[in-house]
């Protein structure tokens, strides 16, 4: 029994590897636009950009046609909106240091946002000179909900205006699935784990060498060889998560 284990242990090690291997390699060339912990993969045709993904379980998508974006979650639409380059919106005064870029996003006929925004998006600020407050805003859960500092129910689905801008400029799929570091340290444990396999008498007499005499002789109890087996099956769930964990990281 102990022999067969050894065997069909080294053979899972093997497929494992190989297996996770070609999904790295395939799931690792396909890349998307990074969005609340998902992927979403741009069709175009014609005008039309359409970046599709699935999110918390419902099939997700940003439409993009001249500067008007819209959101779908599931049944759910927002939008659309429309997000329109205005250098006369950029404010000013201690702000005009920062080389903004004006722009107005509405949904009909309301304006949800008017000023400036730097190029890498980190600082929103409205006409008037103030902070966009979204990028501030902190929430809180209360029964699975989730609400703002005044108690009001939060979307967690509804873009921001961070997200809009980012969207209406069409940004290139650039992010993939799949951590190179993962799948060598998970190669690494696999690798470590063939070796106790291969080599567990020579492992264990090595150990006695440094306090018994005539170590070669020794024979392995019951208690060693379980704790042998435990061993390798922990090292071997260790790989395997590492492996699957590997695959869920955006890189």
């Amino acid at each position: 029994m102990y022999d067969r284990l050894k065997k069909i242990l080294l053979i899972v090690l093997i497929v494992m590897v190989a297996v996770f291997s070609v999904l790295y390699f395939f799931i690792g060339r396909q890349y998307g636009v990074e969005y609340q912990n998902a992927l979403f993969f741009p069709v175009t045709e014609g005008d039309t950009t359409v970046y599709s993904a699935k999110v918390d379980g419902q099939p997700a998508s940003f439409t993009v046609e001249g500067g008007t974006v819209t959101y779908r979650w599931g049944d759910t639409v927002y939008g659309p909106y429309t997000v329109r380059e205005d250098p006369t919106a950029a404010p000013g005064g201690q702000w005009a240091s920062r080389d903004l870029t004006g722009v107005e996003i509405t949904e009909g006929n309301t304006i949800l946002f008017r000023g400036g925004y730097t190029e890498d998006l980190f600082l929103l600020i409205r006409e008037d000179g103030e902070l966009d407050s979204d990028r501030f805003r902190v929430t809180h859960s209360v029964n699975g909900v989730e609400r703002d500092a005044d108690g009001n129910v939060v979307d967690p689905h509804q873009p921001s205006l961070k997200t809009l801008i980012r969207f209406s400029q069409l940004p290139e799929a650039d992010a993939h699935r799949g951590d190179p570091l993962m799948w060598f340290l998970g190669l690494f444990l696999a690798g470590v784990t063939v070796l106790l396999i291969r080599f567990d008498d020579a492992i264990f007499r090595f150990n006695l060498f440094f306090r018994v005499k005539h170590p070669e002789d020794a024979e392995p109890s019951d208690w060693e060889l379980t704790s042998r087996v435990l061993s390798w099956l922990a090292f071997t769930a260790f790989s395997f998560g590492v492996f699957l964990a590997g695959l869920i990281i955006i890189s």
